[in-house]
């Protein structure tokens, strides 16, 4: 099958907003034990869409389109008890039934099922590590590749995890109709920690070919909102993640150029950062930091809501970022919190002291992020040799396209330099 350009990236688009949301709805009418046939039925349609959209065009309404051919397939495999869905059973071909699924894909039916499956494959009876491979999976759509990347896994070892994680749902026959009021307390910490992985693949994409994917971001941000609707779910956390999530979406339109590539912080054009989304960033930050405990949300925004406020980057206050890194490295020690510690020391004068640090890092070996800031600071104390080998150790290192050219940018200025 030929596939169109222009088809194959609007359902790719339409998997991001839509995947989820099906399947949910299907999770909803057949069992949590049954991801898997869920997911089948909605692979199914997207690849019905792919067809039938590259013989015929593109349809006026495509998720509605989605939707309905969603719909008649689950209809369909019921009423002829297909064998190709093997799990299809005679609960499921009662009359009452197939009137539960008339009712599936109304608005307010997705947002519930949504929210109930998010929580769902947020079970005790998983490691939090599989509750979160599995929700980045079955309530996100998130590829494998996108998952062994947001959580710094090998890709085997993932595709390993989320079969174990589907059979023992399956093996139990956990029940999905439990009220998600019921079960936000405990598992709230990790339906926040999975909306925080999902933002920042969208901010900062693993794969494809521009560096922010903005779906995912809106995604995310659209589900804490809903977390934030139902009072009994809601907490200082959730308040406190949903402000770094504004924060750092008000700055979408700056951080790239015309072609895609990024713009580093001190170059953005600030006059295009959405100062809206930062005013209400700023009330839901003020009203999380009443609780008194803070968690590392509460610092991320913190440190976000001063890079948004500052007027300049060189009136950035980097004394009171540092000290927010250092609560925050205390409630997050991971080797990436310490790499942005250190690189606020830098820039709040302390630079020796700080390239020791940087460089003295363990646990980065492969991240361009690393080398790249590496790079920069070399560049900056005026150590071009130094300062070339890192860049190049990132280029070599990097995945987007974009990015390569941005480093291959620093790359061919420091040559010249040195030439």
């Amino acid at each position: 099958m030929i596939v169109p350009n222009n088809i194959q990236q609007e359902v790719d688009q339409l998997y991001r907003l839509y995947y989820g949301k099906l399947v949910a709805s299907l999770v909803s009418f057949f069992q949590l034990s049954e991801i898997n046939l869920a997911e089948d039925i909605v692979q199914d349609t997207f690849y019905a869409a792919l067809k039938n959209w590259s013989e015929n065009g593109l349809p006026k309404q495509t998720p509605a389109w989605l939707f309905k051919v969603c719909k008649n397939k689950t209809i369909n495999a019921i009423q002829k008890k297909s064998t190709r869905y093997s799990e299809l059973s005679e609960h499921h071909l009662a009359p009452s039934r197939s009137q539960r699924l008339a009712q599936l894909f109304l608005p307010h039916e997705i947002k519930d099922s949504q929210l109930r499956l998010l929580f769902a494959t947020c079970h005790p009876i998983l490691s939090v590590k599989a509750q979160i491979i599995l929700t980045l999976k079955t309530s996100i759509g998130f590829h494998t590749t996108e998952i062994a990347k947001a959580l710094n896994m090998e890709l085997a070892t993932v595709k390993k995890g989320l079969s174990r994680a589907k059979q023992k749902l399956k093996d139990q026959n956990i029940p999905f109709k439990v009220p998600f009021a019921l079960q936000s307390h405990e598992r709230i910490n990790t339906v926040h920690r999975i909306l925080y992985l999902i933002f920042n693949e969208g901010y900062s994409a693993s794969t494809g070919s521009q560096l922010i994917r903005k779906e995912l971001c809106l995604e995310a941000m659209r589900t804490l909102k809903a977390l934030l609707e139902e009072p009994r779910i809601g907490t200082a956390d959730t308040m406190a993640l949903y402000a770094l999530l504004l924060f750092n979406s008000a700055r979408f339109e700056a951080r790239t150029d015309a072609e895609g590539i990024p713009i580093l912080l001190e170059n953005q054009d600030r006059s295009l950062w959405d100062q809206k989304t930062i005013q209400v960033g700023i009330r839901y930050f003020n009203a999380a930091r009443k609780t008194e405990k803070w968690s590392s949300y509460h610092y991320e925004a913190g440190i976000a809501s001063l890079h948004c406020t500052a007027p300049s980057f060189a009136e950035t206050p980097w004394n009171t970022i540092l000290t927010l890194y250092e609560g925050l490295s205390i409630v997050n020690d991971s080797t990436l919190v310490l790499l942005n510690r250190y690189i606020a020391l830098f820039y709040s004068g302390e630079r020796k002291v700080a390239m020791e640090k940087v460089e003295s890092l363990k646990g980065l070996e492969k991240n361009h992020l690393y080398f790249a800031a590496l790079g920069k600071m070399h560049a900056m104390e005026n150590h071009p040799r130094k300062a070339l080998d890192f860049y190049l150790d990132a280029l070599g290192l990097a995945k987007l396209e974009v990015e390569k050219r941005f480093l291959q940018q620093k790359i061919e200025k420091l040559e010249k330099s040195l030439s």
